[in-house]
């Protein structure tokens, strides 16, 4: 039995299959195309680097304002145990990361900066996401620490804005929340133009910082 359609054209059901492949399948292709550019930008965002060996160290220590206006600071410390120098770009750390505590446990809260994250933040020892920038610094600066030597150095939040006191916010903080550590981290990746060689091409996290307590919102 044959079916008429605006009694202009004769639609077998052969005929009617036909049209209705023709249709679904460029929706059946975009739908796979869109599923994998959705993947895509989910399993990649971003380069990523595998964290220093237990050869470099870097730690961090907290410093009350002594001047004001002079606003926090922390004091740095790369060891460099390995048999050949290393070389960062500024600035260093390039990022923070804030932890709350929640009962007996130390959750992350928020981040400011770029470069040092966990990639998996179960796996304290796996790779971090890398800051590139898309074009060279006009005017680098580098950090190089000798071999079997170390470098120290103090820095505030007005000299790096990663180091601004941000644990959260009010919306996101658990009620009673007040006491804050951070981790300070460097993941730096050379950009397509930039001839800086011999740079670290891992990245660092430091020890957890304890900060003073956060005073309640009203």
């Amino acid at each position: 039995m044959s079916v008429h359609l605006f009694k202009s054209r004769t639609f077998t059901p052969r005929t009617f299959v036909h049209c209705a492949l023709r249709i679904v399948s460029p929706l059946f292709i975009f739908g796979i195309s869109a599923a994998s550019t959705v993947s895509a930008a989910v399993h990649t965002p971003g380069p990523t680097v595998p964290l220093c060996s237990k050869q470099i160290v870097f730690t961090a220590s907290y410093l009350a304002e002594t001047k004001p206006g002079e606003g926090i600071g922390f004091l740095f410390r790369i060891e460099n145990n390995a048999a050949k120098p290393i070389k960062l770009a500024e600035p260093v750390p390039s990022s923070a990361h804030w932890y709350a505590r929640v009962g007996n446990r130390w959750l992350w809260r928020a981040s400011s900066g770029q470069g040092g994250s966990y990639v998996d933040a179960v796996n304290e020892r796996g790779p971090v996401f890398a800051y590139q920038p898309k074009s060279a610094a006009a005017d680098p600066h580098f950090i190089t620490v000798p071999a079997k030597g170390n470098y120290e150095w103090v820095a505030h939040e007005h000299d790096n804005a990663a180091l601004a006191y941000r644990p959260g916010c009010a919306i996101c903080n658990y009620p009673g929340e007040h006491e804050y550590k951070a981790v300070f981290a460097y993941a730096y990746l050379p950009s397509a133009d930039e001839h800086a060689k011999d740079l670290l091409p891992c990245g660092l996290r430091s020890n957890l910082v304890i900060m003073p307590p956060k005073r309640e919102s009203k």
